[in-house]
């Protein structure tokens, strides 16, 4: 494999990003990229896969081997046509009541008078008589709702 590092300035200069900004956006840490452009290593394939995920207009194989051109052709992406989606059959003669899943019903109506236990009447009679607030200093107070 011959040298990343004309094609990776090359990519630099095309996008216009400053190394900083150019780390950030293909998701490499600034200090990988940094030593990247001096020599002091050489660049990954996980720093190849990150610039070809990120760019996906820019040729593999010109950024592997140096070979074609920088940016892929547009009439080289294959159009497939979109998978065909088939709905169950539903017959058009069904009832809404009919169509519920197994276990459910129509909502029942009628009247609940005579099912709220006596208990939740006691709880919807009470009223609030006092109301007491103790201070962090010791104090109280007192209030009288009436």
């Amino acid at each position: 494999m011959s040298e990343l590092l004309p094609r990776i300035t090359e990519i630099l200069s095309w996008s216009s990003l400053g190394p900083a900004a150019f780390a950030d956006e293909i998701g490499l840490a600034r200090p990988v990229l940094s030593h990247i452009l001096s020599s002091r290593n050489k660049a990954s394939l996980e720093v190849v896969q990150k610039i070809l995920t990120r760019f996906p207009e820019i040729s593999p194989s010109w950024l592997l081997l140096g070979q074609g051109e920088m940016l892929s052709k547009l009439g080289e992406t294959k159009n497939f046509p979109p998978p065909e989606i088939s709905l169950p059959e539903t017959p058009a003669n069904l009832k809404p009541q009919e169509a519920l899943p197994a276990g459910l019903s129509k909502v029942q109506t009628g009247n609940l008078e005579g099912k709220v236990s006596e208990k939740s009447k006691t709880v919807l009679q009470r009223q609030v008589t006092k109301v007491l607030l103790f201070y962090s200093d010791g104090t109280f107070e007192s209030f009288d709702p009436k």
